[in-house]
């Protein structure tokens, strides 16, 4: 097939490995991708760039962070006028046997067009308005609700990555049997050699440490400062221990300032932002890796990375998490409400390297069984038939 790859994003960060990650498995399966989006960009060579950086933000990223909100909602339903003229003209001057689109708010042209053209359309759905979000819900909230009932009415199949989202769908009227839940997953070809963090470790001088680690971007939403105030709660008579956390983002200092304050700055070590090609030697350098906090409709793609590299994890206990983890096997969950649940969890694992191999040895086998981008592809096309 001749696959129309929609995305009204950066393609940086989690979002740009996810939609990489889509595309390089429709190419494995024998697909052509061609890609449409307000950067013109291709994800393939940016995923998991620093999102950060101004260098990097579009205009309307740039938008996105100073705008008042109501004017950014605007240029967000403005943004079907362009990507209408865009799309239109691909899908006059080219055949497509399918259009597969990145939800976003306000976005519905897509819908329109690939009715217009007769093309099946698949949408993807991360989030919706309504739940626990980077930016507050939208001022124009029944817009963005009237836009996303009108695009999952005609969308052929809408694959999410969570049952709170099918759940949310099916309460818009929208039938079940055309919602696919699908986990975030793994590059299968990241999955060839296990990584080695060695070299990383020796850089740190933590060699014979037992190493504490989270990778990702310094944001309010992942939660950090807990994780570094319950590493420092563990870690008094623990010589041993170390906190890795690999990222960057606009609370770098206000952790190293946590740090201090709770006297544990000399075991943080901050690598900064790593090329996401090196990620799996930085994951590798670790013993434990941490989901801090996830929420009701989020599947982290730092959890497949933590299970390829085969490091024992410690995660919170959300419904889409617990649909790939299950506690004791091949990683530890805990309650996020009870405070210290975290630091029991660790705990456990710490004083048990045995335990930290078995859980680790046994998620890398999951996620090469269960949770590759290719798989997900390839079930995604089965049920469109």
């Amino acid at each position: 097939m001749n696959i129309l790859f929609h995305f009204r994003t950066q393609g940086t960060g989690a979002e740009g490995v996810h939609i990489a990650g889509m595309a390089g498995a429709f190419r494995r399966l024998g697909h052509s991708v061609v890609f449409s989006s307000p950067s013109s960009i291709d994800p393939s060579a940016t995923a998991g760039e620093n999102p950060f950086l101004p260098r990097q933000r579009s205009l309307l990223a740039r938008l996105a962070a100073h705008a008042p909100a109501v004017l950014f909602e605007l240029l967000e339903i403005a943004y079907n006028a362009l990507a209408g003229v865009r799309l239109g003209a691909l899908l006059r001057r080219e055949h497509f046997d399918l259009i597969y689109e990145r939800h976003a708010f306000f976005l519905c042209i897509t819908a329109f067009l690939a009715q217009r053209h007769r093309v099946p359309l698949v949408v993807e759905v991360n989030e919706l308005a309504g739940d626990e979000r980077v930016r507050a819900d939208p001022w124009l909230l029944p817009l963005a609700r009237l836009a996303d009932r009108f695009t999952f009415q005609r969308a052929r199949l809408i694959v999410v990555v969570s049952p709170h989202l099918q759940r949310r769908i099916e309460a818009m009227g929208i039938r079940k049997e055309k919602i696919l839940v699908l986990p975030n997953a793994i590059d299968e070809e990241t999955l060839h050699v296990l990584p080695d963090g060695t070299s990383i470790r020796r850089r740190y001088q933590c060699e014979s440490a037992v190493v504490v680690g989270f990778a990702g971007w310094f944001v309010p939403w992942h939660r950090l400062d807990v994780l570094v105030a319950e590493f420092a709660a563990l870690a008094p008579g623990k010589a041993e221990l170390r906190l890795m956390l690999v990222g960057d983002g606009t609370l770098r200092v206000n952790l190293e300032a946590q740090a201090s304050a709770l006297g544990i700055r000399d075991r943080l070590i901050l690598p900064g932002a790593v090329p996401h090609a090196e990620m799996p030697d930085y994951l590798a350098a670790m013993d434990i890796c941490v989901i801090p906090h996830s929420n009701a409709y989020r599947s982290p793609i730092k959890l497949f990375e933590y299970m390829a590299g085969a490091r024992a994890i410690v995660a919170p206990c959300t419904e889409p998490i617990a649909l790939v983890l299950r506690d004791g096997e091949n990683g530890l969950l805990f309650d996020p409400s009870n405070d210290g649940a975290l630091r029991i969890q660790l705990a456990a694992l710490v004083d048990s390297p045995a335990f930290r191999s078995r859980l680790g040895q046994q998620a890398r086998e999951d996620v090469c069984q269960k949770h590759t981008w290719t798989q997900n592809a390839r079930e995604l096309l089965l049920r469109l038939g």
